[in-house]
């Protein structure tokens, strides 16, 4: 009677792990994905956000329409594909992924370094090539405090998985 029912629990535990598998190795993927996108984004915001002689072109090309280029400008005179212009000056050098784009495994997230020097993350939904976004904020934020409190982000330190965490998926109203 007792291997009987030693040998039921093990069935069920073995159909449980069996079930239970499919469920644990997509989250798995899903936090891989995600953490190799972070890997990568942070040394590539890092790189721009150091660079003064880039942050002074970026800058430019944001605020001078001659020097606008088509593929880099998303909102005119504040919205790059790399930098977020506030009018106060302030600047977030950033890199922004949807799930809509590949990978798709990687949730919304959107990680970066401020002019400030020190480092946030959203997972506020700004949509593919930040088109929410643009649609929510129709002129330059008026500066970094309340561009950051509005999209929900959160201060880390630059480098740990602090940055994988959850924030709100749309922004607060102004």
């Amino acid at each position: 009677m007792k291997r009987r029912w030693f040998l039921g629990l093990l069935t069920l535990t073995i159909i449980a792990a069996c079930l239970a598998l499919p469920v644990w190795w997509k989250s798995h993927q899903k936090h891989q994905a995600r953490l190799a996108w972070k890997e990568s984004a942070i040394p590539e915001i890092n790189r721009y956000a150091d660079d003064s002689a880039w942050v002074r072109r970026e800058i430019f090309t944001l605020t001078n329409e001659s020097a606008t280029e088509e593929n880099q400008i998303i909102e005119e005179p504040w919205l790059s594909d790399r930098m977020m212009l506030m009018n106060s000056g302030e600047w977030l050098v950033y890199r922004s992924h949807c799930h809509k784009e590949e990978p798709r495994n990687v949730e919304d997230i959107c990680i970066a370094k401020a002019s400030n020097g020190r480092w946030y993350y959203t997972t506020c939904h700004f949509c593919v090539r930040m088109l929410a976004l643009t649609m929510l904020q129709h002129e330059p934020p008026p500066d970094l405090g309340s561009f950051l409190k509005r999209y929900q982000f959160r201060e880390f330190d630059g480098h740990s998985n602090e940055c994988l965490k959850t924030t709100k998926t749309f922004p607060d109203n102004p």
